[in-house]
């Protein structure tokens, strides 16, 4: 996944452990996310718990990045929202 979003640019910093709000920190030149990594290798990935969409939302608003649930499935990756649920493409 971070490799994925360094190919695409951004300067992107893993939490160590897990242990954060968030998996991941990126941030390309005009936006920051705070990312939530999902995945599976059967079936959908998981959706995060209430308490730790909660943490991802607050961190990010601290920090003034969005925060995004990173679904991962068979080396497909989409991203979206936790806010708002939109579906976000890295440009």
């Amino acid at each position: 996944m971070a490799k994925r979003l360094r190919g695409s640019g951004a300067k992107v910093k893993l939490s160590p452990g897990s242990r954060g709000a968030a998996d991941l920190d990126a941030e390309f030149p005009t936006k920051k996310w705070k990312v939530q990594v999902k995945s599976s290798r059967k079936g959908e990935p998981a959706n995060p718990s209430r308490k730790d969409l909660g943490r991802l939302k607050s961190s990010a608003t601290k920090t003034k990045a969005t925060p995004i649930i990173a679904k991962v499935k068979r080396n497909k990756v989409e991203y979206i929202s936790a806010r708002n649920k939109r579906k976000l493409k890295i440009r």
